[in-house]
């Protein structure tokens, strides 16, 4: 028995040996598990100098305005357009509005201004604004650097159809370019035409300019009494007169007057009441009408 002992235990042994020496089977790992995702992984492996990023688990979807310039369709049900209601003009460049959805929102119409309350023109540019807007459907277009002024409305172009109310009152006269570049609040879309408008039309309230005054007419001077080219006759009595007058002179104060006229008889005194005297009584003896008769 001891002798079996020692002779099988070395061969026990030595096959224990060589069985820990031999090379172990080779498992297929890959044939025995597959791991969901993993191949699609390791082939989405990024390479040593990667150009792109791939995100794994999500759906390759292009995202609108990036890579192109091409908008995404709407979602079914959206709305492209919203549609607004003037309700109410309040001047000549403001307009309470109200969307199809019920949203109610004050306008202040960009790049223009128009008369205040008790200014010139303040009626003609709210009635202007209102023959063309009001009750109608407009198109409010973004443009000014803000969203909205400081009194929170909200600052848009207004457009009926295409036509641009702001640009129009301009030409009409009713407003006038501003709150623009020039001006301190940012260069808007328009401003280049709203300018261009306002430089080429007459404010209804401009000062019209005087027409020049015509120089003074010519005074004529008051027209002299009639002249005639006989001096005034002086004489001392009937003798002297006779010499030109023989038939004697008709008495002052009938027709043909010789006191106030040419002839001033007996003319000792220039006073009228004394030649009147001369000539009536005391050189009309007879009391004919004719002084100094032969």
């Amino acid at each position: 028995m001891m002798y079996l002992r020692r002779v099988l235990w070395p061969l026990v042994s030595a096959a224990v040996l060589l069985a820990g020496c031999a090379p172990a089977a080779s498992v297929d790992v890959g044939a025995a598990t597959t791991v969901p995702g993993a191949a699609a992984e390791e082939s989405a492996a990024p390479s040593a100098t990667p150009d792109t990023t791939v995100v794994i688990g999500v759906p390759s979807t292009a995202v609108p305005g990036v890579g192109d310039t091409t908008a995404a369709p709407p979602s079914a049900g959206a709305s492209v357009t919203e549609t607004w209601t003037v309700t109410h003009v309040v001047d000549g460049d403001t307009v309470d509005v109200v969307s199809s959805a019920g949203v109610e929102e004050r306008i202040r119409v960009v790049g223009i201004d128009t008369p205040e309350q008790g200014e010139c023109g303040f009626e003609e540019a709210a009635d202007a604004l209102a023959r063309l807007v009001a009750d109608q459907t407009v198109t409010l277009v973004t443009g000014a650097r803000d969203d909205r002024d400081r009194y929170g409305r909200l600052l848009r172009y207004l457009d009926i159809g295409t036509v641009d109310a702001g640009l129009e009152l301009i030409r009409a006269g009713h407003a006038i370019a501003r709150y623009d570049s020039r001006d301190g609040y940012g260069r808007h879309a328009r401003e280049d035409v709203y300018v261009a408008a306002d430089t080429a039309s007459l404010s209804v309230c401009a000062t019209p300019t005087p027409a020049a005054t015509p120089p003074p007419a010519a005074t004529s001077a008051p027209p002299m009494a009639p002249t005639s080219a006989v001096a005034i006759q002086v004489f001392r009595n009937c003798a002297e007169l006779n010499v030109v007058y023989t038939g004697g002179v008709a008495r002052v104060g009938v027709a043909g007057n010789t006191v106030s006229g040419t002839l001033r008889p007996f003319g000792i005194t220039p006073h009228f009441d004394d030649a009147l005297y001369q000539a009536n009584v005391a050189r009309d003896g007879d009391k004919d009408g004719v002084a100094c008769e032969k």
